[in-house]
């Protein structure tokens, strides 16, 4: 939250009743009321972010803002269809794919679709009374995540780009730009990575969910440890010859239940395709299945 004028609000949470009333009253300890709210600004389009953006704006007139690249996430529009046949592909059976179909949009009531707002390509500056907001886009969580950094203050709120406790689920889903294929969200999200090296400086991350980050160079070593373990796990069980997702899902996750099963499932499918970006793993295409394999310069 942003208390000086415009008074703004970063990400709404959940469409929940305990959401609305933490939310109310939060900015009561403020003096303030939700009609107060003059721009909301969303980090992406998953519900428990802009799940109340819609009903803040029809209480207080508030200006919304959200990434161009995360339309059909902020529009609740959805291709059942391509996860359907990527699942297939990737070696889950038809109950296995139904209930994640289900589970997927079953999240959906945690948020109204937004009907209009502002759209953001990263690059503008929003302008305040004696402050700005830089929006900068952060592909990866979702494809039009973005970050607001208020130069000013010398923070930079991430949503869930950079979490502290954990690593963000890159997830996959359709791709906006290439309309049925599937995201290529880890390729992406390191990329973004990167590109918060040479950004950040000494800004304060303010997450999405959790404790601010402090020392962005100290935890982007952190992520790099946890993504190398990601990627060891996938690789090691990829020694052992040729597997589908749903054998990579099996072997590093085998508790894995209900919604869990789609974030397995897109924690490794984009892996894979980022280890396949990058010449290490190559998919092999069959008429039904694809399986995913080392290349020979990988097992030396």
């Amino acid at each position: 939250m942003i208390l000086r004028d415009p008074v703004t609000l970063v990400d709404s949470g959940p469409l929940t009743r305990d959401a609305w009333d933490v939310l109310g009253a939060g900015l009561r300890g403020f003096g303030l009321e939700i009609s107060d709210v003059k721009r909301v600004l969303l980090t992406h389009g998953h519900q428990d972010h802009f799940g109340l953006a819609e009903k803040v704006a029809d209480a207080s007139g508030a200006t919304l803002y959200g990434g161009r690249l995360d339309r059909r996430n902020f529009r609740q529009e959805r291709n059942p269809r391509l996860l359907l046949d990527e699942m297939s592909r990737a070696g889950f059976g038809l109950l296995s794919r139904l209930a994640v179909v289900a589970s997927v949009a079953g999240v959906d009531h945690f948020a109204k679709p937004l009907e209009a707002w502002d759209e953001l390509s990263g690059g503008e500056t929003l302008a305040g009374d004696g402050w700005s907001v830089v929006v900068r886009s952060t592909p990866g969580h979702t494809p039009g995540s973005l970050t607001f950094e208020i130069p000013e203050a010398g923070v930079l709120f991430t949503g869930d780009t950079v979490l502290k406790e954990i690593t963000p689920n890159a997830v996959v889903d359709e791709d906006p730009e290439e309309p049925g294929r599937p995201f290529r969200s880890v390729t992406r999200y390191f990329e973004t990575l990167d590109a918060l090296d040479r950004t950040t400086g000494t800004s304060t991350l303010l997450t999405g969910h959790g404790a601010p980050v402090t020392d962005w160079a100290a935890h982007r070593r952190t992520l790099n440890r946890r993504y190398g373990l990601r990627v060891g796990q996938i690789e090691r069980e990829l020694a052992k010859g040729p597997a589908t997702v749903r054998d990579l899902v099996a072997a590093i996750f085998p508790r894995v239940k209900t919604l869990n099963v789609f974030l397995a499932y897109s924690e490794i499918f984009g892996f894979l395709m980022y280890l396949e970006d990058g010449g290490r793993v190559e998919k092999l295409v069959a008429s039904t299945r694809d399986r995913y394999r080392l290349v020979p310069a990988a097992l030396l």
